[in-house]
């Protein structure tokens, strides 16, 4: 059996000796520590908690405002989605709420008011999964204002914002008819060549040989 030489052993007390005291010495700095990170885990899962149940509450509520509208009761609704989306707009429900009250702005003629708040959530951590339907909206709210070219940088923005090639087929498309009815028929052609040979536009090709072949009829025609 191999036996331990004594400065060996020295050295291996004085190594524990030396841990105890640092121990004893530190001892209220390691409570304190151990208790901060109690407290940290704590609060953290407090924050998650309250996240939860703040996102089920917008839920609730949102689903409140919707049985008005299904039941047909457009002023309750409103009024049930304007009280969701300011309680509630750092939620998905809350950002649904602002879509749905851009609509009923937009179905009313009021554009500007409907445009305006889904400029408060775009952009927002809230919307991000509809990113892209926000930025749409709010180009359908220009284009409805007769805002042509506003419109179709709102449809780009879409575009850019989705990561599904057939919505962003769509979007691009959206913005190149914007462009083309408002007279920027360089911009118009260049979005429709590039879908009309790009294969990631491949649903929308057909439409911009269409397009392309108008444009060019109606060079000729001048």
């Amino acid at each position: 059996m191999t036996s331990i030489r004594p400065d060996a052993e020295s050295a291996a007390a004085d190594r524990a000796q030396t841990f105890v005291d640092w121990t004893r010495i530190n001892a209220r700095m390691l409570t304190g520590g151990a208790v901060l990170i109690v407290v940290a885990g704590a609060g953290f899962w407090f924050y998650g908690r309250s996240k939860q149940l703040q996102a089920a509450n917008a839920e609730k509520a949102l689903m409140t405002a919707k049985q008005s509208m299904t039941a047909g009761n457009l002023p309750l609704a409103q009024t049930d989605l304007q009280k969701v989306f300011a309680k509630y707009a750092s939620t998905s429900a809350g950002v649904e709420a602002a879509m749905l009250l851009a609509q009923i702005d937009y179905d009313a003629g009021k554009f500007q008011d409907g445009i305006s708040i889904l400029q408060k959530v775009s952009g927002t951590s809230a919307a991000n999964g509809v990113e892209p339907t926000v930025r749409s909206l709010e180009g359908d709210g220009y284009a409805q204002m007769g805002k042509l070219t506003d419109a179709a940088k709102q449809y780009e923005s879409a575009a850019d914002a989705t990561g599904y090639e057939t919505e962003k087929a769509f979007q691009r498309a959206k913005a190149a008819r914007a462009y083309q009815t408002a007279g920027d028929t360089a911009k118009a052609r260049q979005i429709w060549t590039d879908m009309s040979t790009d294969p990631k536009y491949s649903t929308m090709a057909a439409e911009a040989r269409v397009r392309l072949g108008e444009l060019t009829a109606k060079v000729a025609s001048k």
